[in-house]
């Protein structure tokens, strides 16, 4: 099915950057923050987005304004030279709210909670691995079914070819909204020097530069988007609904405190949302698909790395 195969899609791209970041992390303990400039990747983060409204090109004189918001914690488990276990929880809250849209009524608050469990170790100086459980919930949570329950699994390895080029491999398993999907997993990094740090992965790019150990700027795109199983406020009954857009900004990080080992990142990035569209279905019929129109977004927050 389409959407399910959207938003499996869209749950794998979300694993997309600690993939390519996975030689990053696993290195970070042999390389000073001086020597390496561009940082590891985010361990826990907290943020808020907001973006402009739009219309729904299919629904005369609709639109819709989607804002979003989540934390990512983990904690802790086991920790030797070679290896680290973690576990901990996601959290994210998006909230649509529609104007003279009799589909979808006034507003939605939907949510994605999921726990992830996560493992990594180093064979040697070149080959590493990370393995992902993360079983959660996409829903509303005002009538949970079925489909509603979720899990992803990721088995990835990489390999650093040079000091300056590294690559990720593996498979990605998930099973949401009812539909499961396989595909693979894999990434490359390029870092031409200390300060600059490029990532490629279809459908996600991203280009890094750290200018000082501090201070990060980034230019990214990628997919955005989620998929839920809601409750139609007219009927009781449980739908699904597909968000999907596209993202292309530039951001900037800046570290404004330490704590331990642990460095406190703020960061702020803004761009352009395109390709979007929604699309709510009841089983395999689908009741409504539409486009919409182009807009912005910003967001901002605070990131935890180690």
């Amino acid at each position: 099915m389409k959407a399910n195969s959207t938003i499996s899609k869209f749950v794998w791209v979300l694993l997309l950057p600690a993939i390519l970041a996975l030689p990053l992390a696993l290195n970070a303990a042999e390389e000073p923050t001086e020597e390496r400039f561009i940082p590891n990747y985010a361990a826990g983060d907290v943020y808020y987005l907001w973006s402009t409204r739009t219309d729904l090109e299919s629904v005369a004189g609709a639109t819709l304004q989607v804002q979003e918001a989540g934390f990512k914690a983990p904690v802790p488990v086991f920790s030797n030279e070679r290896s680290r276990l973690t576990a901990g929880m996601q959290l994210r809250w998006n909230g649509l709210d529609f104007e003279r849209s009799p589909t979808f009524g006034d507003s939605l608050d939907l949510y994605r909670l999921q726990l992830p469990i996560d493992f990594w170790h180093s064979f040697d100086d070149r080959w590493k691995a990370w393995g992902r459980v993360e079983p959660g919930l996409f829903t509303d949570f005002e009538n949970i079914d079925g489909d509603a329950f979720a899990v992803t699994v990721l088995a990835v390895g990489s390999y650093q070819f040079t000091a300056q080029f590294s690559a990720a491999f593996g498979v990605y398993y998930s099973r949401d909204l009812g539909e499961d999907r396989v595909l693979p997993a894999l990434g490359v990094i390029w870092k031409p020097d200390p300060h600059w740090n490029v990532g490629l992965t279809f459908p996600r790019a991203s280009v890094s530069y750290a200018p000082t150990p501090t201070w990060l700027v980034s230019a990214f795109a990628g997919p955005g988007g989620a998929g839920w199983s809601v409750t139609d406020s007219a009927t009781g009954e449980n739908r699904r609904l597909n968000y999907k857009s596209w993202r292309a900004a530039i951001g900037a990080e800046y570290q404004f405190a330490k704590a331990g080992p642990a460095t406190i990142w703020a960061f702020l990035a803004g761009g352009y949302e395109f390709g979007q569209e929604m699309e709510l279905k009841d089983g395999d019929t689908t009741l409504l698909k539409t486009d919409l129109q182009d807009g912005q977004f910003v967001t901002g927050g605070i990131r935890v790395r180690f």
